[in-house]
């Protein structure tokens, strides 16, 4: 019997994206839009030994959330390239056209070259504050063709010092995320765990829900936040990266493990999308109406002198689109 496996499905709402300055080109060339959906499928895509941290991040820590067929398109780059040169309209376009424009959820990430020395600004490498900018022009690019994602850029560089760290809380950054922390002294890996979580679960759901059970991370693997491990962090320090709108790790008070702070956005505290799950269902709201009033363009309809649609035909379209949200979003509407 089907179904008894505990097994979860993968969904249309965490289909997902990846760009990333890789060490070593992969099976598919720097440049070159490809999907993985499985594990197996990502070791072939990055069997090159220099894409060993790129290899892990996304098969212990995407795939160690996501369930396994989730979609995940990846664009790797020159291991040159910064986050801020990878958030570009004609980057997100490669991604989307492989994708069919289903891409809701996109990370930007790097493993730079050797020698690479961080520009430090407000408490991280300044390229992680940049590419927030330069992600967001690229997202306000995609609400206007109702395609609509948010995106989480890796905490890249953070000087340990929560004084610093830039302060969001007055940003207008709604679609965007950082996350902040390593696993096993990598801050790739929370970047792709985060993503994979949210994956996962609905998209109304908090990716810091404690009913979500804790993180899939090995307990011999250190979880850090600068170079402190999450169980020595003091509620100062964690407090004030909450309030200036990073999403981070605090230790499980019920549960062997870590969960995700919360699920902070780039902006105010009294944005409407102050956080990642409000901004992912009014996303998918929009792509729903958009494709319901889609279908009716260049239909034979009733308007006035004007040139006015009649107001039953108003009505009538209204009423399809409300409908098309409550069947196809039905769970992540507030009843």
């Amino acid at each position: 019997m089907n179904g008894g496996l505990g097994i979860t499905a993968p969904s249309e709402f965490g289909t997902c994206g990846l760009m990333i300055a890789s060490p070593a080109a992969p099976v598919a060339g720097y440049g070159v839009a490809f999907l993985v959906k499985s594990k197996a499928e990502a070791k072939t895509a990055f069997a090159q030994g220099a894409n060993a941290a790129v290899l892990a991040a996304i098969e212990t820590f995407f795939y160690g959330e996501a369930p396994e067929s989730t979609k995940l398109y990846i664009l790797c780059l020159a291991d040159t390239t910064t986050l801020t040169q990878m958030a570009t309209v004609a980057n997100m376009d490669k991604l989307s056209a492989l994708a069919g424009n289903q891409i809701r959820l996109v990370a930007f990430a790097k493993i730079p070259a050797g020698g690479y020395t961080p520009t430090n600004a407000e408490g991280f490498d300044q390229d992680v504050h940049q590419c927030v900018t330069a992600a967001h022009a690229v997202a306000l690019d995609y609400l206007g063709k109702k395609k609509s994602f948010r995106y989480f850029v890796q905490g890249y560089g953070y000087q340990n010092d929560h004084a610093t760290a830039k302060d969001y809380s007055s940003a207008a950054y709604s679609f965007g995320h950082i996350v902040l922390g390593a696993i096993g002294t990598n801050t790739l890996n929370p970047l792709l765990l985060c993503l994979g979580r949210a994956a996962k679960i609905q998209p109304q759901q908090n990716i810091g829900r404690v009913k979500s059970g804790s993180l899939n991370i090995d307990q011999a693997l250190s979880v850090t936040i600068g170079n402190t491990v999450v169980d020595n962090m003091s509620a100062t320090a964690l407090e004030a990266l909450y309030d200036k709108r990073y999403i981070t790790f605090e230790k499980n008070l019920i549960a062997a493990g870590y969960i995700f702070s919360d699920d902070n956005s780039l902006t105010a505290p009294t944005d409407d999308y102050n956080n990642l799950r409000n901004g992912r269902v009014m996303d998918n709201a929009v792509r729903t109406a958009f494709a319901t009033y889609y279908k009716e363009l260049k239909e034979d309809v009733e308007v006035d002198a004007g040139g006015r649609l009649a107001p039953v035909v108003e009505k009538a379209l209204e009423a399809e689109i409300e409908s098309a949200i409550n069947q196809g979003m039905a769970s992540q509407l507030s009843k």
